[in-house]
């Protein structure tokens, strides 16, 4: 095989706070007594984390008694599981600012799809969740739950930290570049971004329909799956343990991203998940993209501020003067988009998507780094997406998994794989996670 000895030790993940506890089942804790912990974990990190919005614990412990007067056969798959939902989805009667001055006070009358069918399902909605400015450039007030002196990622930062914190077990996001994986990975947890367009965004903030994916933050892989169940459009298990009868036969490396370079401790990562399932009997070739993959960035940004300028440049015009100067340039930028441009470059995410899938088989997974390094200064920004945008480019399902700590701070891997082979992903999520550090 490929391995060399690491250059990196990664220590086993100890984490600094305790969990919130498993979801009751067959009555031995009630919908009530499981929101009442996530309440008194919010109120108690809060402070400090600065992860939500607007905290609703009155609209939470009403939610969580009405589900407990249901007969046991009324109840849904998530009865009582405590939920935060990032900003850019409608939560009615809750604040949901989509991360502007421009609409702090902006209050929905009706729920995003995907809160409607969480609610359906039995979850509590416990709050809004802080996202970056219009889920693209200037960062909220949320912390990392790890070291609050580093960022915990991009766009679903509120989110990200409040699972992180053990606040709330699960939480909903959103990816137009790497804003589930990135945070997920800084802030230790699972982050799912599935194929696009698999989970219904409407009610949703428009940043891009082209690229916009909504994705699941979880502390634990079976939550992440039961919830992905409840929400995928084409009904399936999302169980990872229950699809045996379609594995993978590869898993292919890739630790050359762009002109990133993966820190030793990324490397190191990667590393120890590929001897695992090299250790399973997998093979583990090495994946080289080609060089048509590095226009990727740039075909990106051409679809984003295309989209951007239609959906967001009234606010330009009304009130542009509250917004940062990288949304005001990026919609400046692609009112110069031509559509015959648009159309080309979303040719061009065709192509290459085609291409890559060739590459690793429809039984074949990616194994690359979910971030170049561990989570940076607050002061250094909010990381790197490079690892993370050409699975949103293309559309394409990826995860991170929790592997480690490094100097006190989460490391993770990502797999990711072909469109709408996301159970596959989940899958190989589930072999690594088995081997999870502990």
């Amino acid at each position: 095989m490929i391995w060399n000895p690491k250059a990196v030790t990664l220590s086993s993940a100890t984490t600094k706070i305790t969990p919130v506890p498993p979801l009751s089942s067959g009555g031995e804790q009630s919908a009530e007594e499981t929101v009442r912990e996530s309440i008194h974990r919010i109120e108690e990190r809060e402070p400090e984390i600065r992860a939500f919005v607007q905290f609703d614990p009155e609209g939470a412990l009403a939610q969580a008694r009405a589900l407990d007067a249901l007969r046991p056969e009324e109840r849904g798959p998530l009865h009582g599981m405590p939920v935060a939902i990032k900003e850019v989805f409608d939560v009615k009667r809750l604040k949901c600012a989509w991360g502007t001055p421009i609409h702090a006070n902006r209050v929905p009358e009706t729920d995003a799809a995907v809160v409607a069918t969480l609610r359906e399902a039995g979850a509590v909605i416990m709050g809004t969740a802080v996202s970056t400015e219009y889920a693209l450039a200037t960062v909220g007030p949320t912390r990392n739950p790890w070291d609050s002196s580093r960022t915990p990622g991009a766009s679903s930062s509120g989110p990200a930290a409040a699972v992180g914190a053990g606040m709330v077990p699960v939480a909903m996001g959103s990816q137009t570049i790497g804003s589930i994986i990135r945070p997920a990975a800084y802030c230790g947890i699972f982050g799912f971004k599935p194929s696009w367009g698999t989970i219904d965004n409407g009610g949703s903030m428009p940043l891009s329909p082209a690229l916009d994916h909504v994705g699941i933050l979880s502390a634990d892989l079976g939550n992440l799956c039961n919830i992905y169940s409840v929400l995928r459009r084409t009904p399936g298990t999302a169980s990872t343990g229950k699809n045996k009868d379609h594995d993978f036969v590869k898993v292919h490396v890739l630790t050359e991203i762009g002109e990133e370079v993966l820190s030793p401790t990324a490397v190191a990562a990667i590393d120890t998940a590929a001897d695992i399932f090299i250790s399973q009997g997998y093979q583990v070739p090495r994946l080289t993209l080609a060089a048509e993959f590095s226009n990727a960035d740039a075909i990106l940004k051409k679809i984003l501020c295309h989209d951007i300028a239609r959906h967001h440049g009234d606010d330009r015009d009304r009130a542009g003067d509250h917004m940062s100067e990288r949304v005001r340039t990026m919609i400046d930028r692609g009112r110069k988009i031509s559509g015959d441009e648009y159309r080309q470059a979303l040719e061009e995410v065709s192509v290459l998507a085609a291409h890559l899938e060739e590459m690793i088989g429809h039984d074949g997974v990616v194994l690359t780094g979910s971030t170049i390094d561990v989570a940076p200064p607050l002061t250094q920004g909010t990381g790197s997406r490079a690892p993370q945008l050409l699975w949103t480019l293309l559309g394409m399902p990826a995860i991170t998994v929790p592997r480690g700590m490094s100097d006190g701070l989460p490391i993770g891997v990502q797999l990711a794989g072909a469109r709408g082979n996301d159970d596959l992903v989940l899958l190989a999520a589930e072999r690594l996670g088995k081997n999870r550090p502990s």
